[in-house]
């Protein structure tokens, strides 16, 4: 299956676009965000990296293709985590620059699967990524994160609207981490489900 057949998107205006992994059916399935900056892009989440998230960002249009002629075309692509749970940083390991919490960096950089709250079922994926696949195969790929978020901070110019990104590291209930991006001045968020 391909990249293009695994992945759907949506515009919202301004640069920001909601992708799905369209084949992955659970109440765990993370939102996927790619975000068009006047510097970098941002894609918020990965999903579970079953298909190539880069792939699919460039072939479907989504971004210009990485052989463009003109370098002013390609920005930077910054994948960012909001939290290291499964169906968040599956994809991360596609990308060549990684931003997670400090919090998370080192379950991330281990590929611990206990901290990832890996858990995922064949019923989930309602339509196999590739012939044979089952999810007890299923890792969260060890990643070393190139850029390690503090409270309060974030990636400089990572959107189109405004000029910077605020995190703030939050815990559920149950202890569960998490990071929250306020990006368009209150107007939209990134957080836990």
């Amino acid at each position: 299956m391909s990249a293009l057949e695994w992945y759907a998107h949506k515009s919202l205006g301004d640069g920001i676009f909601w992708i799905q992994e369209r084949f992955y059916e659970s109440g765990n399935r993370a939102n996927i965000w790619l975000v068009r900056g006047s510097e970098q892009d941002v894609v918020i989440d990965t999903g579970l990296g079953l298909r190539s998230l880069p792939e699919y960002l460039y072939s479907s249009g989504l971004l210009q293709d990485c052989g463009a002629k003109e370098d002013a075309a390609r920005r930077p692509l910054l994948a960012v985590a909001t939290h290291v749970h499964f169906d968040h940083s599956g994809g991360l390991y596609q990308f060549d620059r990684v931003a997670v919490h400090h919090a998370e960096a080192e379950a991330l950089a281990r590929g611990d699967n206990f901290e990832t709250v890996t858990w995922l079922s064949d019923s989930e994926v309602v339509r196999a990524p590739s012939p044979g696949w089952r999810a007890r195969q299923f890792r969260v790929q060890a990643v070393q994160p190139t850029l390690i978020l503090q409270d309060g901070n974030g990636p400089p110019r990572a959107r189109a609207l405004v000029e910077t990104v605020r995190v703030l590291h939050v815990a559920d209930l149950r202890g569960h981490k998490g990071c929250y991006f306020d990006i368009l001045q209150n107007y939209f968020c990134f957080t836990l489900p």
